[in-house]
């Protein structure tokens, strides 16, 4: 692996570049995808994987034709958006428990509830000129009874078509495989 996440600044406070820059091997008669990662500033890449971090909306933009992956989904929302000529961005969207603070009653005390919050990149994209091609909810996805403990999504991005695959994986000292495929999403743009 070696390779530190890159990072692109955003004016926004909830969302952030995290990635790292990826090739991506598809055998289908050997029935393997490989996913290996770049040196920073290597050329060879053609994808990214968008890192997770809790609380935010984290990006990775790759050339088109390429990919993107994204793990650790548990509840979490992922997003594709449109953001240049030749670009695809993807986007791991925060989805869970934060605190927040309210004050009740007469004497204006605090409470502190624990809320569902989806983190959402949409504000961010409106303003940047992303197009949103489309939003995955993962919540209640997991199988609990497989022992299952994350997903992952790798969307194959065409000129005009993408196809997205959300799975989970169960890893080994050899890699990881796909242990189940939930769906696969065919879309056109």
């Amino acid at each position: 692996m070696g390779a530190q996440p890159l990072g692109r600044g955003t004016d926004d406070p909830s969302v952030m570049g995290n990635y790292a820059n990826i090739s991506v091997l598809a055998k289908p008669d050997e029935n393997t995808i490989t996913i290996t990662r770049e040196l920073d500033k290597g050329t060879g890449h053609n994808g990214v994987d968008v890192q997770t971090v809790d609380s935010t909306a984290v990006t990775g933009t790759t050339k088109v034709p390429g990919y993107i992956y994204t793990g650790n989904f548990s509840g979490c929302v992922f997003y594709l958006y449109k953001t240049g000529l030749d670009e695809m961005t993807g986007v791991h969207a925060y989805s869970g428990y934060v605190s927040e603070t309210t004050r009740k009653g007469f004497f204006r005390r605090k409470v502190i509830n624990n809320v569902v919050r989806e983190f959402s990149p949409q504000s961010y994209f409106a303003r940047s000129g992303g197009r949103l091609i489309d939003r995955y909810e993962t919540r209640g996805e997991i199988d609990p009874t497989t022992g299952e403990n994350g997903l992952s999504f790798l969307s194959c991005v065409e000129r005009t078509t993408i196809t997205t695959f959300l799975f989970s994986l169960q890893s080994s000292a050899e890699g990881s495989r796909v242990k189940r495929v939930l769906r696969v999403i065919n879309l056109g743009y």
